[in-house]
């Protein structure tokens, strides 16, 4: 018999024996006695109701034994040296785009609701960056993904690879690792798949997760890579952590596929991109910044990023924020001048006013991160002094930063 049945059927013998007319267990008491003895049979029906109630409670409990701690979520973070960025405006729309390569086919296109260009990328074609050398060690990668609405089957896949290959919808490379957003009208299975086989292990076969695509709608794509470890992540949340699950052959190729299987309704999948940018990732970027800063005097850093035409931060830059705080706290008289820089695009007038406010936008961050404003000023230079070339994306990137000098 279980125990909790065992205490409970206690529990009612001794209060039922408290209600029984005397003489109890035929003893007879007198009238003085009887109330004595009903209320010493009372207490110990308390005290042992006590006992059994937090006792059941801890029987009772479910789920691991270990103490609940508070779990950080892992951020993305753009690497600090961006390598490759195109987001398609210098191209003609309805022709393929500069500095990409296709198998079959791809054109850049405006779509109705948006102001930037898009690749569309369709009908089995695989489209593949023009990589001059390997992708370094750490690296990071980023897209904005498209899925229309108006096909039945959509499958959105991307890779990468020792070569550039066409990604099945079964997700089984030997040369490489694949993802793909699968959806459609119809009962196959959807979700998020990914996975390679340049491994023998179970491990890194085809795994999917439960995911659902939007559908028209810009989906925030992003790759952290740091040596063998590759993490996705979708609209700022953390997808797919592979500790172990990217081969250095795969640094070779970054590419695109709109996967087509044997159903009919897949011959005409496609889907777009745009705003893709590759950056290396250099291990102690923010260290390095911040020993700039405090040797040299002056540092600057790219990875203090805003939304596009805004002074509004992105979530992404947090944590280079926090290590200027962290810094600015470790050292009580640093006093620092923060100045914002942009590339040439738009009005000269424009741009510095823009600048000046996301100097304003970094200093009000870290006010917020318990900084003095007295130990904070702020400036903007618009475009008027770049680092790099303004003639290219890779230049335009460069010159969109944020600049702290020590006062």
């Amino acid at each position: 018999m279980p125990v909790t049945v065992v205490k409970a059927k206690a529990i009612k013998h001794l209060y039922g024996c408290m209600l029984q007319k005397p003489p109890f267990y035929g003893i007879a008491f007198t009238p003085v006695l009887n109330d004595f003895y009903k209320k010493i049979v009372m207490k110990n029906i308390l005290f042992f109701c006590t006992v059994f109630i937090s006792q059941l409670a801890f029987a009772q409990q479910t789920g691991s034994l270990e103490e609940k701690t508070e779990q950080v979520e892992t951020i993305f973070e753009r690497g600090s040296r961006i390598i490759f960025q195109d987001d398609f405006e210098k191209d003609a729309v309805d022709d393929f785009p500069a500095k990409w390569n296709t198998s079959k086919s791809g054109e850049v296109k405006k779509l109705k609701g948006f102001d930037n260009k898009f690749l569309k990328i369709g009908d089995g074609s695989v489209v593949s960056i023009q990589l001059t050398k390997n992708l370094p060690v750490n690296f990071t990668a980023e897209f904005d993904l498209l899925v229309p609405g108006d096909i039945t089957m959509r499958m959105a896949s991307f890779g990468f690879g020792a070569k550039v290959f066409a990604i099945s919808n079964l997700l089984s490379p030997k040369d490489g690792i694949a993802f793909s957003l699968h959806s459609n009208n119809k009962t196959y299975s959807e979700g998020l798949k990914f996975g390679t086989q340049k491994f023998s292990t179970k491990d890194f076969a085809l795994k999917k997760l439960d995911y659902k695509t939007p559908l028209n709608q810009v989906i925030k794509m992003a790759v952290a890579v740091n040596d063998k470890r590759i993490r996705l992540y979708i609209d700022g949340k953390k997808m797919v952590d592979m500790p172990t699950g990217f081969d250095a052959s795969f640094r070779k190729n970054f590419f695109f596929n709109a996967t087509t299987h044997g159903a009919a309704e897949s011959k005409l999948n496609y889907f777009y991109i745009s705003n893709v940018v590759l950056a290396e990732s250099v291990t102690d970027r923010r260290s390095q910044v911040l020993k700039d800063l405090m040797e040299k005097g002056s540092a600057s850093t790219n990875a203090i990023q805003f939304a596009s035409n805004s002074d509004k931060l992105t979530s992404a830059s947090t944590a280079i924020i926090q290590e200027f705080a962290t810094a600015m706290k470790e050292t009580p008289s640093l006093k620092i001048k923060i100045i914002g820089h942009t590339d040439n695009d738009g009005d000269d007038e424009k741009n510095i006013t823009l600048s000046k406010k996301r100097a304003a936008a970094v200093k009000a961050k870290l006010i917020t991160m318990g900084i003095a404003a007295g130990r904070l000023q702020t400036d903007g230079k618009g475009e008027k002094e770049p680092v790099a070339d303004n003639e290219t994306a890779e230049g335009k990137a460069a010159n969109r930063r944020v600049q702290f000098i020590k006062l």
